[in-house]
């Protein structure tokens, strides 16, 4: 399990990131981050890989913690169809994991359900080089087809697009990952439901908590975007290129249908 950046402020941590791009689709004008200016402001200083912003602090989680009720929280979304009962579920297993209250346990437990308005689990690995990789038969590169056997076992079968044999070429931004078998959509519908949000959601955050063992370059999900080169920033707003802030596009274009995992290419940081 490789660390994420220790002791570093979420600022320090943006100024050494704010350079590190991949593809043109994935860089910060394809996600604008109007709410970074605060999270810079309230956000404590990062002691650990992760952490779940609950009340007046954040509560820091190893990555190890942060697998773990990930895990947690898909194993029981698949049994779980009361969402009080998956949070109360989930809120023991927080309790036993965290030195945390009673109230705080419930929150995070929230967001791990991810229910509608609540805290989302952040991220801050540290980025590390890896070697380009070629799309296999399946359209996909190994590391993509690897995250992906790696999602079904925990979920089970999910839907998922934005590749084929031989590759794509149409229908994504220029210089998307999907066009070199770096990227997946994994679809949760009907669009517009409580329970596919939610369901979203776990899989957004269970990805995240892997995102340095399956080098994640990018996930994006329900207007929110994570990129591995801003990855102390958290979740920020996503706004497609094709779109503007206030007209952000339909359901497609803001991801509200499917959440985008995208790997990283290998080139050197700051090469498109």
């Amino acid at each position: 399990m490789r660390r994420g950046l220790r002791g570093c402020g979420v600022a320090a941590l943006a100024a050494a990131l704010v350079s590190c791009t991949s593809s043109a689709a994935e860089q910060p004008a394809a996600g604008p981050a109007p709410t970074t200016a605060a999270a810079a402001t309230e956000a404590p200083v990062v002691i650990r890989d992760c952490w779940f912003p609950a009340g007046a602090a954040n509560v820091s989680l190893t990555g190890e913690q942060a697998q773990g009720l990930t895990a947690r929280a898909a194993e029981l979304g698949r049994t779980t169809r009361n969402t009080g009962r998956l949070v109360q579920q989930l809120a023991t297993t927080v309790s036993s994991a965290v030195a945390v209250d009673a109230t705080t346990a419930r929150t995070i437990a929230a967001g791990l359900a991810g229910l509608p308005r609540a805290a989302r689990l952040v991220c801050a690995w540290a980025r590390a080089a890896v070697e380009p990789q070629e799309p296999g038969p399946s359209g996909l590169v190994p590391r993509a087809r690897q995250l992906r056997a790696a999602w079904t076992e925990a979920f089970g079968y999910l839907p998922a697009g934005g590749f084929a044999s031989g590759g794509v070429s149409t229908g994504h931004v220029d210089g998307s990952a999907h066009y070199e078998g770096r990227a997946i959509d994994v679809f949760f519908r009907p669009q517009g439901d409580r329970e596919q949000q939610r369901r979203g959601w776990v899989f957004a955050q269970w990805v995240l908590a892997r995102a340095a063992d399956h080098q994640v370059l990018s996930i994006i999900y329900d207007d929110h975007i994570w990129t591995s080169w801003a990855a102390g920033f958290g979740w920020r707003d996503y706004v497609h290129p094709g779109a503007t802030m206030r007209h952000r596009g339909n359901a497609v274009l803001r991801h509200l249908d499917h959440v985008h995992v995208a790997v990283e290419s290998g080139r050197p940081f700051g090469v498109r």
